[in-house]
């Protein structure tokens, strides 16, 4: 037979009920009347922020994340009511851009202006004078549209950390680099591979939004992506991880055609041109290069941090830089990996005339190179008999 159990009363101190957030609106009017009747009217329902002009209102609505609604007179002084509503517009977070703004409008305003507000993005429009009901219950509805659109952002960004997709330009994403990063390094310490890790970074890429907005930048984020794509092979993975940051991650790549295909990168940016409207204009990106020598111990954060830090040092240094390797950088891990060079790598840097490089793993190459030499001699019947032999011996001794 079950027991019933014992209701417990509330310990000492400990509320009944917990208060919940009311909605937070904005009022901006020059008006101290104005202010507070708007904010009698709303005060049972709502939190009031006042603000007297459009500087006040900016600085709130960019440090306040609770506000839902934006009342605003249009005509005020320093920063007027158009002013704000095109910052509001024009800001590069979802948060603020979306925010819904209802203008105050008189009888003495004409048409034109409601005009420009709408075309500037005004929500709605309410008449002075106005009464009670009226206010609020632009206030409720406008209040309930912007927890639903909250709402929605917070399912959409879920979403998009699930995927392993950028959406913006169909790369991977960070998700996807930070998993599979390490199951690549892994085969490659097993497997004796090179491997090679290239961050870029577009340089001045917040001037840019702030100068041509938001949709101006993400098309020529698009197209940087492209770049960066068909730069590279088709089995290497290519990320966007951060607003305006890459990665790729290069298998099979030693130091050389990593560095060939980060130059790749580099020439390309600095001859695409972009115009918008009358103003033409160019990008440049920082990259910065690691090619790790492998160790059993080596871990992908430790090359990602490399690669981040040389990245820095391009983006310190002005912009427009390839940093491939660091004086600062310790440890062996942050060396060239001058002992992952291939045959045919070696090969595209003698007739270069790059040899110096090559001549630091000569012996090695060379050892390599034996039994190719070998074979060839009995299947070509080339006479190097004596010759493979002497190789052999000196060889001993490496």
């Amino acid at each position: 037979m079950s027991q019933a159990v014992p209701l417990r009363r509330p310990t000492a101190g400990v509320p009944d009920d917990v208060a919940l957030q009311r909605p937070r609106i904005l009022i901006v009017d020059d008006s101290p009347t104005m202010c507070l009747a708007m904010s009698r009217l709303l005060a049972g329902d709502f939190e009031v922020v006042e603000a007297n002009d459009g500087d006040a209102a900016w600085d709130i609505i960019s440090s306040d994340a609770s506000i839902q609604v934006v009342f605003t007179d249009l005509m005020m002084p320093a920063m007027n009511g158009f002013q704000l509503l095109r910052l509001i517009r024009e800001s590069v977070h979802p948060r603020i851009n979306q925010l819904p703004v209802i203008i105050i409008t008189g009888h003495t305003d004409d048409e034109r202006m409601q005009r420009r507000a709408m075309h500037l993005g005004a929500t709605d429009f309410i008449t002075k004078p106005f009464d009670s009901l009226q206010l609020r219950a632009r206030a409720r509805s406008y209040a309930h549209l912007d927890q639903t659109t909250r709402k929605l952002q917070r399912a959409t960004k879920a979403l998009e950390l699930e995927s392993t997709i950028d959406t913006l330009t169909g790369l991977a994403n960070r998700q996807y680099l930070m998993k599979h990063g390490p199951e690549l390094l892994s085969f490659a310490i097993r497997h004796a591979t090179p491997i090679s890790l290239l961050r870029i970074n577009i340089d001045r890429f917040n001037v840019l939004e702030q100068k041509k907005g938001e949709g101006v930048a993400e098309k020529v984020m698009v197209n940087i992506a492209r770049i960066i794509a068909s730069c590279v092979r088709s089995e290497d993975t290519v990320a966007r991880i951060g607003r305006a940051d890459f990665a790729v991650l290069m298998l099979g790549a030693g130091v050389a055609s990593a560095r060939a295909t980060a130059e790749k990168i580099h020439q390309i940016m600095r001859k695409t041109g972009y115009r918008s409207g009358q103003t033409r204009f160019r990008m440049t990106v920082s990259e910065g290069l690691v090619a790790p020598a492998l160790t059993e111990s080596l871990r992908f954060e430790e090359v990602l941090k490399v690669a981040e830090s040389r990245l820095q040092r391009g983006m310190r240094e002005g912009g427009d830089q390839l940093i491939f390797e660091q004086e600062s950088d310790s440890g062996p891990m942050m060396l060239p990996q001058e002992e992952s060079l291939t045959l045919d790598e070696a090969l595209v840097l003698v007739r270069a005339g790059e040899t110096a490089k090559v001549g630091v793993q000569l012996k090695r190459l060379m050892i390599r190179l034996y039994p190719l030499l070998v074979f060839g001699n009995r299947q070509l019947d080339l006479g190097l008999d004596d010759g493979l032999s002497r190789m052999r011996e000196r060889l001993k001794s490496y």
